[in-house]
C-alpha cells in the first residue's frame, strides 16, 4: 500500500512564472522604510519602469544601494533558532516579509543567509530584476572554532550557503547580503580574477578554480568552482607598499552557477539550524554593518558572538576587533541586542531562550 500524501505540500518552485512569490508596491515601500532608504534613491527610474532593472546603467546602481542599506539595517542573526518558542526557521516569503519588514520596523529582526538572500532576491524580482538563486559551501576558515580553522582550514562545509546571481544586460553579478561581516556587502561581477576593495582597506577577489578537496588525481582534471576570498590587511594598506610580501587571502565560500530550488534550501536550512555540527546551533550571533554619515559606503561592522560584542571600523577592518560590550547575564545580552543592534526581543522570546546558550 502506498504511503499517504503528506498533509503539508512539499516545497517547490512554482512552474508558472506568474505564481512565483513577489511583493506588492505597498510591501516594497514598507521594505524601503525598514532599511531606511533615503528618498533620493526612490527616484530611480527602475521604480517607475521595471524593464530598466535588467540594464546595467539603471539596474546596477539601485541594487548597489539596496544591498548597502540592507546589510547596515537588517542584521545577519540566528535569534529565531535560540529564542523563538518553536525554534524553527521558515523560508516562506510571506513569513519572511512579516519578520523582516512588518515586524522588522518594530523589532529590528533579520536572519541567516537563506532568510536574507531569499527575501532580498524576492524584493529584486518584485522590482523587475532577473535573479537566479544559487548555493555555496562556506570555508572552514570561517568557523568560530580555532581548532577547526587550524586543522581543517583548507576544507569546506557541505552546501550550506545561499546567494543570488543578478543579470544586467548579458552580464551576471553576485549579490550576497547573507554572509555577515565576511561577505562582500556589495554586488560584484561573476568574473574570474576580479578583485577590488570592499571595506577599506579590505580587499575581495573571485577566482574560477578547483578547491583542495577533489577526487581527480591531477589538479588540471579537478572540477572548478567560483571561489570568493578576502584579504583583511593587504600589504601596503599601512603605507608599506614596498614590503614585497604576498597578500594573505582567506577562502570564504565557493559556489556554483547552478540554480537551487526552494526544496534545496529547505534541506540546507534544516541542517544548519538543527545539527550540533553547525555553529548556528550553539552560538547566539548577530551582525550588522556600519555605514558612513553620507550613506555612501560601509566603513565597519558590529558583531555579537556569544557573550561579547565586537566592533571594527576604519584601519581596524580585518585587524583586531575591539570588544565594546562584555555580557555576563542574559539581561545584558538582551540589552546589547536592543541598544547596539536595534533588535527587540518579545517577552515570549526572552522566556524561551535555549538553556544551552543562556547566559546566567
Amino acid at each position: 500500500m502506498a504511503h499517504a500524501t503528506p498533509s503539508k505540500k512539499h516545497a517547490q518552485m512554482a512552474i508558472n512564472v506568474k505564481d512565483r512569490p513577489k511583493y506588492s508596491e505597498a510591501q516594497l515601500q514598507t521594505y524601503f522604510k525598514r532599511i531606511k532608504l533615503p528618498h533620493k534613491y526612490q527616484g530611480s527610474p527602475v521604480l517607475s519602469d521595471p524593464s530598466l532593472a535588467r540594464t546595467k546603467q539603471h539596474g546596477l546602481p539601485l541594487v548597489q544601494t539596496l544591498a548597502r542599506y540592507h546589510v547596515c539595517n537588517v542584521p545577519f542573526e540566528n535569534l529565531e533558532i535560540h529564542y523563538s518558542a518553536h525554534k524553527a526557521v521558515s523560508l516562506n516569503m510571506d513569513d519572511l516579509f512579516a519578520r523582516f519588514a512588518e515586524r522588522g520596523l518594530k523589532y529590528g529582526r533579520g536572519g541567516r543567509c537563506m532568510e536574507n538572500n531569499s527575501f532580498f532576491g524576492t524584493v529584486l524580482r518584485s522590482l523587475g530584476y532577473d535573479v537566479r538563486n544559487c548555493a555555496g559551501r562556506v570555508s572552514r576558515m570561517m568557523s568560530p572554532n580555532a581548532e577547526t580553522r587550524e586543522q581543517q582550514g583548507q576544507t569546506y562545509d557541505g552546501w550550506n550557503h545561499m546567494l543570488n546571481l543578478v543579470r544586467f544586460d548579458r552580464e551576471w553579478w553576485v549579490v550576497d547580503v547573507g554572509m555577515g561581516v565576511f561577505g562582500p556587502n556589495m554586488p560584484y561581477p561573476l568574473q574570474d580574477g576580479y578583485e577590488c576593495e570592499s571595506i577599506a582597506p579590505r580587499r575581495i577577489r573571485l577566482q574560477w578554480r578547483s578547491i583542495p578537496e577533489h577526487a581527480a588525481e591531477r589538479e588540471e582534471d579537478a572540477q572548478k568552482l567560483w571561489c570568493y576570498d578576502v584579504c583583511f590587511q593587504p600589504h601596503g594598506s599601512n603605507g608599506d607598499s614596498a614590503s614585497g610580501q604576498p597578500d594573505n587571502w582567506v577562502p570564504v565560500v565557493c559556489f556554483t552557477e547552478m540554480e537551487f530550488l526552494p526544496q534545496d534550501y529547505e534541506m540546507m536550512s534544516w541542517f544548519t539550524s538543527t545539527s550540533p555540527k553547525s555553529f548556528f546551533t550553539y552560538m547566539v550571533l548577530c551582525m550588522k554593518m556600519i555605514m558612513d554619515e553620507d550613506g555612501e559606503k560601509i566603513v565597519g561592522d558590529l558583531t555579537l558572538g556569544g557573550d561579547k560584542v565586537r566592533k571594527t571600523d576604519g584601519p581596524m577592518i580585518g585587524g583586531k576587533k575591539e570588544v565594546i560590550r562584555d555580557m555576563k547575564t542574559e539581561k545584558e545580552r538582551i540589552d546589547a541586542l536592543r541598544e547596539i543592534f536595534g533588535v527587540e526581543l518579545t517577552d515570549e522570546e526572552k522566556e524561551n531562550v535555549r538553556p544551552e546558550v543562556r547566559l546566567e
